[in-house]
């Protein structure tokens, strides 16, 4: 977590500096139009927002970074890019008629810890201004760790862990708009992947997620 949020910091630091090079580069398409959104190049961004998960646990804050590049083709529209994320829902309940513990309850909490890379193939629409929507589809790889903690008679139980890694998909949707050196963004992410965890049972990472953040490119 501290180490995607300081990413998340670097990157906001880094972006000011790294657009007025690219404008001051930008040939004589931005001379003439200094106003108009670069519709290619390299792309950096950075988002923040929360997560909905659709499996019982709790809504969360979650924060992520983005590379890529959008090719030269199409006015820029198809892209490629590679996001990180990081998510961390919980949720908690009493477990009754148990008999390893004493009066057979206990009260458990869950944390479920979401370290997401998603390769994903972008496409925008960039004839349509000044807002500029855009979608796009890849493979979704969650490192997943589920942290339980718990207590029954006023003593504690010993938190227990468990890791493991799945594949799913990742379609987000989203538009920008064009905000100094380059563009804010809302982006609604739907995400899919198996969790087959004992805190957890068989179920899945199903979920929305809303962001706001903001991307530029070079």
């Amino acid at each position: 977590m501290r180490i995607l949020i300081a990413s998340l910091v670097s990157t906001f630091v880094l972006l000011a500096p790294l657009s007025a090079f690219a404008q001051d580069t930008g040939g004589e398409q931005s001379q003439s139009d200094p106003h108009a959104a670069k519709q290619k190049g390299f792309l950096l961004g950075a988002k923040v927002g929360g997560i909905a998960p659709f499996n019982g646990l709790s809504p969360n804050a979650r924060v992520g970074v983005e590379l890529g590049y959008f090719f030269p083709v199409a006015t820029g529209s198809l892209g490629f890019a590679a996001d990180v994320d990081f998510a961390a829902p919980k949720s908690h309940g009493t477990k009754t008629g148990d008999p390893r513990v004493p009066g057979g309850t206990y009260d458990w909490h869950l944390t479920e810890q979401q370290l997401a890379f998603m390769p994903v193939v972008m496409y925008r629409f960039t004839v349509l201004k000044p807002v500029v929507p855009y979608a796009g589809i890849g493979p979704r790889i969650n490192f997943l760790r589920s942290s339980v903690k718990g207590s029954s008679g006023g003593m504690t139980i010993d938190e227990t862990t468990e890791q493991s890694t799945a594949v799913g998909v990742g379609i987000p949707l989203g538009a920008e708009l064009k905000l100094g050196p380059g563009s804010l963004l809302a982006e609604l992410l739907f995400e899919y992947s198996k969790l087959n965890h004992v805190a957890t049972g068989k179920t899945s990472t199903v979920g929305l997620s809303l962001s706001l953040g903001y991307r530029v490119l070079l």
